[in-house]
């Protein structure tokens, strides 16, 4: 673990796009408070220089109005990003005025349309709608967030011309896909700010197979400890190698984890060549069970099985635990029924043979229907 008994120095920051506003590269994630030490994790977050923390809509606000309820000086020292869940003019009127009230703040630093996997969806409508809430001074910066097919979310928005911030699902095993990189660098250059989301890159498989693999994830933390880093902290300062991203909203539900993100974070020492390759085998032996997102899959069934969001599924269910469970099954039943009863007998051969990392559909499709119809 890298050292971080004393803190003497902060997350480094970075500048958001052309807006000129700096923020620590590593964000704390929104879905970090599940228990009770909410305050205590916000004053850890501030000791390390984490000054920019997200909302989301299935944690209770309380956790920042009563913050910025006892101490106001530190709402201005803070980047506050939240979500709307609607691209209707009205509704995210509805959902943005809501958000201030819960969370005890009269703007958002910024505001993302979640999710959006076609930027059709961002019309004209939207942008006057932006500018008015802009000039009502509710926030201050625009822009979505997408979680599939992100590459040409991201290159479709550098085209625009009004939106100042993306928060897109990158990680380390995404860094081979040139089309990904294009697409940031081109945001880059147009002056877009850049939040990595899904940073730890889980897979959809069970974690005591993955356990199973040669290359496993106790054998990396063993060989990443001789570098003074965990297989987490390695995953991280992978993506901060890329000049292209501002900041990596991060799920740091306990100070010991934010701990440790923040010491991968203050470390700007470039990962070697030994670490880099570790990832890269890692990916490649496990990237049959690691859905990238392009949403190629659903155009190939003609049942309309929803196989990304039922791959998504399976990847929040087995990687972050019981804590997502009531989630996934609410999400699960506003599947259809008579959809729902055609996944286990579906043809998925189409889609198999089209999935660029070759996943094993046919397989999960009925792992996710026996595990979600419980």
């Amino acid at each position: 673990m890298m050292k971080n008994s004393s803190i003497n120095y902060f997350v480094p920051k970075r500048t958001f796009g052309n807006t000129g506003v700096k923020i620590s590269k590593l964000c704390l994630g929104g879905g970090s408070f599940t228990g009770t030490a909410s305050q205590a994790l916000l004053d850890e977050a501030l000791k390390y220089g984490i000054d920019c923390w997200e909302i989301v809509s299935f944690i209770s606000g309380n956790v920042y109005y009563e913050y910025f309820n006892k101490h106001p000086e530190i709402r201005d020292n803070v980047f506050l990003t939240g979500k709307v869940y609607s691209a209707d003019p009205i509704v995210m009127q509805e959902q943005l005025d809501k958000a201030l009230k819960e969370n005890g703040t009269t703007f958002l630093d910024f505001l993302a349309i979640h999710p959006v996997d076609n930027i059709m969806v961002l019309t004209n409508d939207v942008r006057k709608w932006v500018e008015k809430v802009k000039k009502e001074k509710k926030i201050r910066f625009f822009g979505f967030c997408t979680h599939k097919n992100m590459d040409n979310c991201l290159s479709g928005a550098a085209e625009l011309g009004w939106i100042d911030g993306i928060q897109t699902v990158y990680n380390y095993r995404l860094q081979s896909i040139k089309s990904m990189e294009d697409a940031l660098q081109k945001c880059h250059e147009k002056g877009i700010g850049i939040f990595a989301v899904k940073s730890m890159g889980l897979t959809v498989q069970k974690k005591d197979k993955l356990h199973r693999f040669p290359l496993n994830e106790e054998k990396l933390n063993t060989k990443f400890a001789v570098h003074g880093m965990s297989f987490e902290q390695a995953k991280l300062k992978a993506i901060w190698q890329n000049p292209n991203l501002t900041s990596t909203c991060s799920l740091m539900p306990d100070i010991m984890i934010l701990q440790a993100n923040a010491s991968a974070a203050m470390d700007e020492h470039p990962l070697n060549v030994e670490i880099q390759e570790l990832l890269t085998e890692y990916s490649d032996s496990t990237g049959h069970y690691f859905c990238r997102r392009c949403g190629i899959c659903d155009t190939a069934n003609t049942d309309k099985i929803p196989i990304f969001n039922l791959m998504e599924m399976l990847m929040y269910s087995r990687g972050y635990g019981a804590k997502v469970k009531e989630l996934i099954a609410k999400r699960f039943k506003q599947i259809p029924i008579d959809i729902r009863e055609k996944i286990t007998d579906s043809d998925y051969s189409g889609a198999e043979k089209i999935c660029p990392q070759k996943m094993p559909i046919v397989q999960l499709m009925r792992e996710a229907y026996k595990e979600f119809s419980k």
